[in-house]
């Protein structure tokens, strides 16, 4: 695919840059990053898309490294939480239930407990894989986005932050699993504790009530938290 000269950056990640070009965003991975994994990405969005999670449509190219999807217009959430930091988690904790309330039945997601073990060492799968199949044997699974935080919401721009009326998007759905939701908790509270450590505590206040109305014990979290840890050093 070749573009026209008129594309703007307007994002950047590790793996990938994404350029908006003729109303629609376009997600141009590195060469040397496998074209499997983004075929893999697609197939994840539609699943996402299939369960109402994410307006957000991905096409082809004919560059198996560039993804063609729809634009969405506003900001990550992150830039309006400074103003009104208790509805910005608030608003997270609304995304958290949005998305575990989703039907997760035929979907195409895959098991956490399926994929968890891929990339660790032996070491490593005997600590992690155990305690997976403990939590998701004592609680019900869910789809998970396990990367849920301030940058992965979209909101309108220049809109008040307001949890309870705003519209929000949740976007990059790649690591999203079907497993219990005491994970996707615990990953963004991994998230916080390497990036923003003097937010722990306001989220585990706007998130721990979901947290124990789902029955999840305080030690069955922090043992979820140390999986996440170990799974996103691999990373």
């Amino acid at each position: 695919m070749t573009f026209d000269g008129s594309q703007k950056i307007i994002g950047k990640g590790a793996q990938a840059e994404v350029l908006l070009y003729h109303g629609f965003a376009y997600k141009v991975y590195n060469q040397s990053y496998p074209a499997e994994w983004i075929a893999f990405e697609k197939q994840q969005q539609q699943a996402v898309n299939k369960a109402g999670l994410c307006p957000v449509k991905y096409y082809d190219t004919d560059d198996p490294h560039i993804i063609k999807m729809d634009l969405v217009v506003g900001e990550q959430l992150e830039k309006s939480v400074p103003k009104a930091p208790e509805e910005g988690f608030r608003l997270l904790a609304k995304a958290f239930r949005f998305v575990h309330e989703a039907d997760a039945c035929d979907t195409t997601i895959p098991p956490l407990s399926a994929t968890a073990g891929l990339m660790l060492s032996e070491e490593e799968k005997s600590e992690v894989l155990p305690v997976i199949d403990r939590l998701s044997q004592k609680y019900k699974s869910c789809i998970c986005h396990l990367d849920m935080h301030f940058l992965n919401i979209m909101i309108p721009h220049d809109t008040a932050l307001v949890a309870d009326k705003i519209n929000y998007t949740i976007i990059d759905w790649m690591n999203t699993r079907v497993a219990p939701p005491v994970f996707d908790y615990a990953r963004t509270y991994v998230i916080f504790n390497e990036f923003a450590k003097e937010a722990l505590e306001f989220y585990k206040a706007a998130v721990w009530p979901d947290i124990q109305a789902l029955g999840i014990s305080e030690e069955d979290f922090f043992e979820a938290v140390k999986v996440c840890t170990v799974l996103r050093s691999k990373e």
